[in-house]
């Protein structure tokens, strides 16, 4: 089969993974991670549910060939889970069509191709290929995302910013509510990425001193004593042996003329935040749209 290609160009490093903190060659499977984190925003974003492979209480077990598709949730039919292989492979190629196998560095032009292992839907390939144009035209791709922005600029550096360049046109769905039905159903955790919830600023951006008070954090990084429920969402938790860390929700880049995304528990909470960054950033010239902006476009 003709593989689904998407075509872009890095405006920055791509990090995904390494030993030694060293992203000394692209691994796929760090992409991979970073493309199911975004598709499953946009599934749950569309009113389907998706699990979160790394939380043993919500991830799917194992695929049961006895309740089929109905046993695993949309996104490991298509990403894959114990019991259900990876419906796809994934390389990465440049622009003389060449496989990459050093580290992505800016200012390249890359392709995803996406090589069919077994028959992907329609409905699958549209939820991919979106997912890919969200991260690349609001977010990033990729790993240490979560590091940004610090005082350090080598460990603040930006990494993942990519820009859309072309993909296959794939018709949109007439129904993908109805798609997503066809799987595993439950309730999804407030604090799982849901795109309804998302915000993103373009053509701007926070200086770690802006994002500290946003975060619930003195101007050294320090936790404040008392943060409000939307600052204690938005830092996060460091890992310690008895807990797994928790991911921050805020993000901000210089990269591409600047950009600020992130996400919140609720549409009211992202409404807070978005009031709280605007306040932030004052009379600078910029552009914001809700998830649920985003949604629309597609």
């Amino acid at each position: 089969m003709t593989p689904m290609e998407i075509e872009l160009r890095t405006l920055t490093p791509l990090w995904t993974g390494g030993v030694d903190q060293v992203c000394d060659r692209l691994h796929e499977t760090g992409l991979i991670g970073s493309l199911r984190w975004w598709y499953e925003a946009l599934v749950r974003g569309l009113g389907g549910y998706a699990c979160d492979p790394t939380d043993e209480r919500s991830k799917c077990k194992e695929y049961d060939p006895k309740k089929g598709t109905q046993s695993i949730c949309a996104a490991c039919y298509l990403f894959g889970t114990t019991g259900w292989a990876r419906k796809f492979r994934l390389r990465v190629v440049d622009g003389s069509g060449q496989l990459i196998d050093n580290a992505v560095n800016a200012g390249q032009d890359i392709t995803l191709q996406f090589i069919e292992l077994r028959p992907m839907s329609e409905e699958g390939k549209w939820l991919l290929s979106k997912a890919v144009w969200i991260a690349a035209t609001y977010g990033a791709l990729g790993g240490k995302t979560t590091l940004k922005p610090q005082r350090d600029t080598r460990k603040g550096a930006d990494y993942g910013i990519v820009k859309w360049i072309r993909a296959p046109e794939i018709q949109k769905p007439k129904d993908i509510s109805a798609f997503l039905q066809n799987f595993r159903q439950s309730d999804c955790q407030p604090q799982y990425p849901d795109l309804c919830h998302f915000f993103f600023f373009s053509g701007v951006f926070l200086s770690r001193l802006q994002m500290n008070p946003l975060l619930g954090l003195d101007p050294k990084g320090k936790p404040l004593q008392n943060p409000d429920a939307v600052q204690k969402f938005l830092q996060g938790k460091k890992g310690s042996a008895q807990q797994d860390a928790i991911s921050k929700k805020l993000f901000s880049f210089r990269a591409g003329g600047g950009c600020i995304w992130g996400y919140a528990r609720d549409p009211g909470m992202r409404d807070k935040i978005i009031a709280r960054i605007k306040q932030k950033l004052g009379s600078a010239n910029y552009t914001v749209k809700t998830g649920e902006e985003v949604l629309n476009e597609l």
